[in-house]
């Protein structure tokens, strides 16, 4: 792959993932123009430009820009059911326009931020890339469309086109809304955990620090054409799993050196929600192939908080 700096727009960059990717880019010598609507949470990198904008109807930059990573998006599959239209409007639409303003100023590379919800309960595991979709989610299908609306830029105006399907991302800096920080809180809160089902549904999680990685190496992809990519480990464990780790990193983060290792959590369990998979595990044969990436990071065995962001 071509080693030569890159002037790189990351929309949703004061994101979970966002900022993790900034840092990335930035680490490895590219020069970074972060879009999003809020503020960073931390300093941009010496060297990289933060712009306030919304996907759907600001005024995009194009200047020197010659990759756009586009991470903006309204998330989650289970409150996507009860908004369909913003879901749309955000993740179709912004992306659409993204994809026309690259093809206006010629901007020839792309990585989209897709997920692994484009695959269904009835897809095959490992989740292959040339096997089955079958969207349970607003959200998930307007990831999938957004893949597809990249194809069509890709044959049609040359565009290089790589979507990377996210497998559950975990670590520093996560949403409170997702599950292990979720946990986390509640734990430390002494409330009791929400789970939807009993527990033993199966999640592929996937570090941050690892897509971020592979989100690097997807801006250099040579092409041509398009590709959809999973960024998963090939491993999964338990929701039930989940909250042992996260019980186990609220005692590591509130009482430090004490000895102290785990909470009790109290678990309430729910109906399981239509928009949920049973179990999410990845392939990881085109990556290799296509980027060369691997995951280096396995569930448990990372942080799951930043201390500074409690």
């Amino acid at each position: 792959m071509d080693s030569k700096p890159l002037s790189v727009l990351v929309t949703g960059s004061s994101g979970f993932i966002g900022s993790h990717v900034v840092r990335r880019l930035c680490a490895a010598g590219h020069k970074v123009t972060g879009y999003d609507l809020i503020p960073p949470e931390d300093d941009f990198p010496d060297g990289s430009l933060y712009l306030v904008g919304d996907i759907r109807t600001g005024r995009l930059p194009h200047q020197g820009i010659d990759a756009v990573v586009h991470l903006a998006a309204l998330a989650g599959v289970r409150p996507s059911l009860d908004r369909p239209f913003d879901y749309f409007a955000t993740n179709v639409t912004g992306t659409l326009r993204l994809l026309d303003h690259c093809r206006f100023h010629g901007i020839g590379r792309f990585v989209f931020a897709s997920s692994s919800s484009v695959y269904g309960p009835e897809s095959p595991l490992p989740f292959s890339e040339d096997g089955p979709t079958d969207p349970c989610s607003p959200y998930a299908l307007t990831k999938l469309q957004g893949e597809q609306w990249g194809r069509l830029y890709a044959r049609h105006h040359g565009l290089r086109f790589v979507a990377l399907r996210f497998f559950s991302v975990w670590g520093p800096g996560q949403r409170p809304d997702l599950a292990l920080e979720c946990f986390r809180r509640r734990i430390e809160a002494g409330q009791p955990l929400e789970i939807h089902g009993d527990g033993t549904q199966r999640r592929d999680l996937t570090h941050v620090s690892d897509v971020a990685r592979a989100v690097e190496l997807a801006v250099r992809w040579p092409g041509p054409g398009a590709v959809a990519l999973n960024v998963g480990t090939g491993r999964n464990h338990s929701v039930l799993d989940m909250v042992d780790a996260a019980a186990k990193n609220a005692a590591a983060l509130h009482f430090p050196g004490s000895g102290f290792t785990n909470f009790t959590p109290v678990l309430t369990k729910n109906t399981p929600n239509p928009a949920d998979v049973p179990e999410t595990r990845a392939s990881l044969v085109a990556v290799g192939r296509e980027l060369g990436w691997t995951p280096s990071v396995f569930f448990p065995n990372g942080p799951i908080s930043d201390v500074k962001k409690v």
